[in-house]
This record gives structure tokens, sequence and C-alpha cells, in this order.
């Protein structure tokens, strides 16, 4: 019945994914920019891609062991959400290009496109990995299948969800998504609090010490908030995300969508730290990253367990997909030979291919993104999922916010030199803080301090200039 449950959830969504790539006619289509979502496709696609194992998997991982600060990370996706929704959403809808890299590069160069591109993949890419290690956990712990296979299910699950249907695939399957996971997480979280006496029996629970498990920085305010921070800065310069919010067919629909998101991602989060906290109560001897597989198989029957377990791994397939998508159009549109716009003053790039030939190459580089990080699990079975979300999340952040806020509202105060140093200096300060730092300090501080010193200097030496008719 286990099984029965899942191959009825995968039915849906494949069925949901295939149904959707019908509607994809053109390489706009598939990338968004034909602009015809509405706001609970922009919703669907943004949480199929935020809720991923780091949202639920490791949110209650994470309360497991540390109680209430496991709610950083979907407090953080909410407020970066937050930011988008209200401050960024429309100088972003109305910018004019459809990556990141385009964005900074229309402001400051193409060099500084190309190292966004560079280095904003490199981070995306991480995610990646860390969706598709998490995935294979998950179906090695609930199957016989070892970890090639497993992995190997994984890819060609993500194909079938967003290969053929690109950006509006994205939007139909996470709507679906987004309700099998509230109502999975939901009922998860009511039987959990049930199992411990509700709410009183959680809050006075002489196994969760209120200093460690009520305390918002049980791990230290550094870290914590700093991964708060990661989280804020990730969401803001994620391609996916960009994408999506660009794909909708008004201002107006993109900012409803956003703001919809913003408000379920955090309960999402809340949920799973009810049920993190109360398996430490029920079963405090088990490994902290089965807590929310292990509560599914022990307290559900067979086929709502199966139908479960099969949420949680379209989860991860949905943000496995939606940030792998975002890399094949970054690479495409930023880094694949490139001329510049006839009918545009700036430096916004532009792909050369007939839209036919986009269609094809954005899915070839897109199957390739997939297989790299593949080939990387392969070596990092072990790997710990919540330490590349993060790494993740800081190294894309620390690398594009201040570029980005620069190109949004300082494009002409700021000098262009500086923003390629600054863009390096980020991920450099990161790593170098991470070695120098004490544990309780999340290294991303010292990668947005080290960009945001780089780049003030390059305004306040910089002497603004305005656009002429021939910049």
């Amino acid at each position: 019945m286990h099984y029965f449950g899942a191959a009825l959830v995968f039915g849906i969504i494949i069925a949901v994914g295939a149904w959707s790539g019908r509607k994809v006619k053109t390489h706009d289509d598939y990338t968004g920019r034909a602009r015809r979502a509405n706001p609970a496709l922009v919703a669907g696609a943004l949480l199929g891609t935020i809720t991923g194992g780091a949202a639920t998997i490791g949110t209650a991982q994470l309360a497991y062991s540390n109680g209430l600060s496991a709610w950083w990370f979907t407090i953080g996706c909410a407020v970066g959400l937050l930011l988008f929704g209200t401050v960024l959403l429309r100088p972003v809808y109305n910018c004019g290009v459809q990556t990141v890299p385009g964005l900074i590069g229309g402001a400051f160069g193409t060099r500084a496109a190309k190292t966004g591109a560079i280095l904003s993949s490199i981070g995306t890419f991480l995610s990646v990995v860390a969706q598709l290690l998490a995935a294979t956990a998950l179906i090695t712990a609930f199957s016989d299948l070892s970890d090639l296979p497993a992995l190997t299910l994984m890819i060609v699950l993500v194909i079938g969800y967003v290969v053929f249907g690109g950006s509006l695939g994205a939007g139909y399957v996470g709507i679906v998504k987004t309700v099998l996971l509230l109502l999975t997480v939901a009922t998860c979280a009511l039987l959990a609090l049930s199992d411990v006496g509700g709410f009183n029996g959680l809050l006075h629970n002489p196994a969760l010490p209120p200093e460690q498990y009520l305390n918002f920085n049980s791990r230290g305010f550094g870290l914590d908030a700093g991964a708060g921070i990661s989280l804020v800065l990730g969401v803001v310069t994620e391609q996916a995300y960009f994408q999506t919010l660009l794909s909708a067919r008004s201002v107006k629909a993109s900012r409803v969508g956003t703001l919809s998101a913003g408000a379920l991602v955090p309960i999402i989060g809340a949920l799973g730290v009810l049920v993190g906290m109360s398996m430490r109560v029920s079963h405090p001897g088990i490994e902290s990253r089965l807590a929310l597989p292990l509560f599914i198989k022990d307290h559900l029957p067979a086929l709502p367990a199966g139908v479960a377990l099969a949420v949680l791994l379209v989860v991860l397939v949905g943000s496995a997909s939606g940030l792998s998508f975002g890399i094949a159009t970054v690479l495409v549109r930023d880094l694949l030979p490139q001329r510049m716009s006839a009918n545009n003053t700036q430096t916004a790039l532009t792909v050369t291919p007939t839209d036919a030939r986009q269609l094809l190459i954005s899915r070839a580089v897109l199957l390739v993104v997939l297989l790299g990080a593949a080939a990387v699990c392969l070596f990092n079975m072990g790997g710990l999922i919540l330490s590349w979300s993060f790494l993740s999340m800081g190294l894309r952040g620390a690398v594009a916010f201040w570029p980005v806020i620069a190109a949004l509202f300082l494009p002409f105060r700021v000098n262009p030199r500086v923003v390629v140093p600054a863009m390096i200096a980020a991920p450099a300060a990161t790593v170098l803080g991470s070695w120098l730092s004490s544990a309780r300090i999340d290294p991303v501080w010292f990668g947005v301090a080290a960009s945001f010193v780089i780049m003030l200097s390059g305004m306040l030496l910089h002497k603004p200039l305005k656009k002429s008719a021939d910049s």
C-alpha cells in the first residue's frame, strides 16, 4: 500500500507536468518571458522551488536537535519574498532582462554579468546537490534501492517535472504540490501534538529544555541570524525566483503571487518544527535527519504514509527542478554565444540562436546540470544536506545582493570597475570567515560585509554620470 499511495501521487504530478508541457509552444513560454502566469501560478512556482528538502526534512531535523531555531530557514525565505514582492518587484519586473546576471550586466558591463553568472550558478548548483542528496536518502530509506538507482529515479522525476513544461510547468505542478504538502505537514503536526499532549505538553516537557528548544537563537545569534540573512539574500538573488516574478502577466499578479507564497512558507516551516520537537519527546534516540520520514512511516497507515512520503519526494523534485531550470536559463542567456541587443542602448545580453534552438539548448543544459549534480552526489552521499543548502544561499546572496541593489537603484553612481572585485571578494571572504571565525558566527556576514565595503567605495569615489544618448 505504501507503493500504491506513492504511485498515485507520482501519477498526478507527471500528468499535470505533461498537460502543462503541451501549453509550451516557444522558448518564451518555457522561460516565462511570455508573461502569461496568473497569481496562483506565480505562487505555485515559487513554493514549488523554495519548499525543498531544507524547508521540510531539514527543518524537522534541526527542530529535533535545537528546537525553534529551525524556524529561521522558512522565516528567512518569507522575509526575502516580502522584500521581493514590495520594494524590489516593480523595478525588477520592468528591468527589461530575464536573468540576474543580465540585470547586473545592463548596469555594469559584460564582465560583471559573466562573473555573476558563473559564481551565482555555482551557488545554485550546490542547492541542487543538496536536493538530490536528500531525495536519495529518502528513497533508499523506504525502498530496496541502492544509491545509484535511487539517484537515477530522482533525475527521471526532475526531468518529468520541468523539462517539458519550463516555467509554466513548474507553476501548475507547484500548485498541486503545495496543496499536497500543506495537507501532509498539517496532518503530521496535528498527530505529533496529540502524541505529546498538545502545546502544553510540548512546551513544558522536560525532554525539551526551554533555553535550547524554545529559544530562537539557541545556536547563537550570530549563527542563527546569519542563517536567516543568508536566506533573505539568497531568495532575492536566486535566478529561479527572479524568473518566476517576471513570468507573471502583470506587476499586480506577480505581487499577489509572491506575497501569497511568502505567507505560506513560514506556516510550512512551523508545522515541520512541531513534528521535529514532538519526535524529540517521543523518539529521543533516532537520527535527527529521519525525524519527519520516520514519523510518517510509524504514525500513518500504509496508504496515506505512501502518499505523504511521495509528497516529500515531490517537494525535493520540485526544488531541484526549479533551481536547475534557473541555472539553465542563466547559462543560455548570459554565458553562451551572445550579441548586443540591436534595440537596447544598455549592455543587456541576448542570445543569438533562433527561438526553437534556444528551447532545445535550454532543455539540454538543464539535463547537463542535473547529471553534473548527480555525479557530485555519487562522491558525497554522506554529505550534510543543510550545510550544502546554507552554503548555497549564503554564497549566491553574498555575491549578487549588493550589485543587484546598485543595478536597480544606483546604476550610474557606482564605478563599474569595482563590481567584479566585489563579487569575487564576497565568496572569498565567506570561505575565509568560515576558517577564522567562531563556529557560532555565520561566515556569510563576512562575505556580505566585504562586498558592501567595495561597492560603497566604488560609489563614494565615483563621480555620478548621467546617461548619455550613446551610452
